[in-house]
Formats: structure tokens, C-alpha cells, sequence
């Protein structure tokens, strides 16, 4: 079922983020939950330089910007891999989904997510798994609206004193 109507959907264009929009990338990701993209600082955006650089070291790991009308307006990472379970068959994990607040509602987090989703097939993947938070009801009534249907039970210990 879509959301919105096939022609009311916006086109957006992907690139894969590099170690350069580590700025850019460290705003988009500060609005997840509704924080100041001006607020991130220079130690911020190092520490995306250095998130950028260590998914580069993996195959099929990456960081996409999403921009329309050559805006910058959201972002995600998606990675592919093969793990022993189901036989090895290649799966994708879909991760750190976020439109910027001025955009959200417009239908660009479908059009993103429906392109991760194409993106995850034409590699060979036998499904995409995500994982949100639970406050986030907001994006699980949207994940749902697209077709993703709750599965199991997700758990996560903070390590190093970490949330």
C-alpha cells in the first residue's frame, strides 16, 4: 500500500556519502530526534569523518545523502551481507533513517526507503531488516505503512556508558 499517490511522490536523487560531507551528515543525523543541526560541532563532524572511513572498510557499507531539488534533505546507511543463518543468503540491514524536519511529510522518507528496499533486491537479498527505537512510534506507524511488519524482539546493551 503506498502512503502518498504514485504521482504526488517526490524524485530524489542518492549519492554515497564520503568522508567530505561528514559535516553535512552530522546535521542530518542531530535531527533523528529532533536536534539542532547548526548545534553539531567541529569534534561532531570528526567523529563522522572517522564513521565515514570505517564503513568504507567494508565491502558493502555505506552512507547515503538524499537530495532533492539538489538540497540535501535526508539520509540513511545500508549495509549487505551474508551471515550463517538461512544458508548464507545475502540480507540487508537499513540503518540510521532520517529526513530532515523540513521535509518530513512530503514523501521523500517513502521514496528513500522504497529505493534502499530496490537497492537491497537487486543485490541478491532475501530480506532488509531495520531496527527503531521504541519512542519513535512515528516511524514504526510509517515503516508499517510501507509493508515492514514487527518481527521478534530487539535487544541492546549499552556498552562503554553509552545509551
Amino acid at each position: 500500500m503506498n502512503m502518498m499517490d504514485a504521482g504526488t511522490l517526490p524524485d530524489i536523487e542518492l549519492r554515497v556519502a564520503v568522508e567530505d560531507d561528514a559535516a553535512l551528515l552530522a546535521a542530518l543525523q542531530a535531527e533523528m530526534d529532533d536536534g539542532d543541526p547548526a548545534a553539531t560541532t567541529d569534534a561532531d563532524h570528526a567523529a563522522m569523518r572517522a564513521v565515514l572511513a570505517d564503513m568504507a572498510a567494508y565491502p558493502h557499507f555505506r552512507a547515503y545523502i538524499v537530495y532533492k531539488d539538489n538540497q540535501p534533505v535526508a539520509s540513511f546507511s545500508l549495509m549487505i551481507f551474508a551471515s550463517p543463518s538461512q544458508g548464507g543468503q545475502l540480507q540487508a540491514l537499513l540503518d540510521a533513517v532520517v529526513v530532515s524536519r523540513a521535509q518530513r511529510g512530503r514523501g521523500i522518507g517513502e521514496v528513500m526507503v522504497r529505493e534502499a528496499l530496490f537497492m537491497a533486491r537487486q543485490a541478491g537479498c532475501y530480506k532488509l531488516i531495520l531496527s527503531s527505537n521504541l519512542k519513535r512510534r512515528d516511524a514504526h506507524r510509517f515503516y508499517e505503512q510501507l509493508g515492514f511488519r514487527q518481527h521478534g524482539i530487539s535487544y541492546g546493551m549499552p556498552l562503554k556508558g553509552h545509551d
